[in-house]
Order: structure tokens, then sequence, then C-alpha cells
């Protein structure tokens, strides 16, 4: 899939590994300039390395998206070094692991807090930043990303579940409020997407990959390109009727019971 991109400059949070890697090394193949977020710094230099020595025009900002200041400056960052920001991919995300997953009654209020501030907060402060510019520049595209756990609830994740279900709710309130302006949101809602984080906090281990597969029709995880053909899509000119809309990329496993029977 080819999408000129080459004028654009696109920021993706969460960029230094799995999806958002993903994401970045696709928009930088279609020509976009990427500035890489993430906290890791070690990581989001090594995907801007990645992109580079493809060709690709890229750079990394560290910032903390819970943070409302260190997400007003990678918006300043951004525009300071390329003029614009046409693209805001709002990626980053956190969960609690598998081991230490609790049902409600249970579940650590600090935990709570750390999951809303990164998964829902983070997407307000970053959203707000950028738009000063956007709207400035009557164009934008911002593409949030949510998880089915925001459309169907999976147990023990109650913050989780709440934070992407409330991304999906703010995608559409952003899309009412901004299409004015000629910004387009939308929101795209993971299914299982095989990443190194995934596959480390042992949510393949054992007999769990064929109890997830056995959910999905399509019977296989997804993978960072899988989400990143949606995004491509998305922040096309092509797509620019779409908007509050909610796009689920999960092989199907929200479609119903995959159930033989």
């Amino acid at each position: 899939m080819k999408v000129d991109f080459k004028n654009k400059v696109v920021i993706i949070t969460g960029a230094t590994s799995g999806i958002g890697r993903g994401m970045a090394l696709l928009f930088a193949d279609n020509g976009a300039t990427v500035v890489i977020n993430g906290i890791d710094e070690e990581g989001g230099k090594k995907v801007v390395e990645e992109i580079r020595s493809a060709g690709g025009r890229a750079i990394f900002f560290k910032a903390d998206v819970g943070n409302a200041d260190e997400a007003q400056a990678l918006a300043d960052k951004t525009v300071a070094e390329f003029g614009k920001i046409d693209v805001l991919i709002n990626n980053a995300g956190i969960n609690i692991g598998m081991k230490d997953r609790r049902p409600i009654h249970e579940f650590p209020n600090e935990m709570w807090k750390k999951i809303l501030n990164v998964d829902l907060d983070g997407v307000y402060y970053c959203s707000k930043a950028v738009l000063q510019n956007m709207t400035k520049n009557g164009y934008g595209k911002i593409i949030n990303i949510s998880s089915i756990v925001g459309v169907v609830p999976l147990r023990n994740q109650c913050a989780f579940a709440a934070a992407k279900a409330g991304v999906i709710h703010l995608t559409k309130a952003m899309a009412i409020e901004l299409a004015p302006f000629g910004v387009n949101v939308n929101v795209i809602c993971p299914g299982s997407v095989q990443i190194p984080i995934m596959i480390e906090s042992g949510m393949y281990a054992d007999n769990r990959y064929e109890s997830i597969m056995s959910h999905i029709p399509q019977k296989r995880p997804g993978t960072p390109q899988d989400i990143g053909y949606a995004a491509l899509y998305l922040a096309s000119d092509e797509a620019g009727y779409v908007t509050g809309a909610v796009h689920i990329v999960d092989g199907g496993w929200t479609s119903g019971f995959a159930r033989d029977w």
C-alpha cells in the first residue's frame, strides 16, 4: 500500500517499539517526516536510525504524554523544526501485566490513575497541543489508538477498559467539534497484536495462544503493519470524508462467537 506523504509531518506517540514503531516505519516508507515520541530514548533513537538508514526522515523527541507541559513541548518542537503538524497518531498506552490483573475490588488505585493518565489524558493533552497548529492551518488528521477492550471489555483490566472506551467517545466528540476547522479525527481499535511487550507479558504463553486464537475467525494475531495500513488510509487525503469513525482491526474477534457449533 502506497500513499504520498512526502510533504506531511507526522507525530506518533509511543513509537519506540511495537505498534508505534511499525506505524512509524510505514509512514516514513511512504515519504512522511516522522516525529518519534516515547520515554525510551534508546529505543526511540533506534527507530530513527532505522528510518534514516532506509532514506527516510525522522527525529526523536522524549516526552511523557501524560504530562500536559511535555505534550505541549512535543508539539512546539515539531512546529519549530518542520513548520507544521499534519498528522497526530495518539498511540502511547499502557496496561497492567498479565500476572497482576485483578477484579475491580482488588485493583490498585495507583495503577488506575497511571493507566488513565497515559491512555486517556495523554490523548487529550497531545491533541490539544497540536490543534493550535492544525486549526490555524485549516488542516489536520488525528488518529487515536483505542482497543477492542474499549468496545467489549475483558475481565480484570477495568482501568484499561475504561480508558480505551473513553478514547472512543473522546474521538467522536473531537470529530464533531473539529470538522469546521478542517480536522478529521478517527479511532482504530486493534485486537490481539503480537508485539514484544505482549510476548514478554506472557500473553501468548502456555495454552493462552490457542485460547486467544480460538476467538479470532482469521486464526492469527494482528501485526503492527495491520494497524499501520489502517492508519495510512485514515491519514490520507482520500479519507477526507471519514471522521468520527471507529475502525476495528481484530481479525473478526468482536464480530461474534467463533465457536464451531
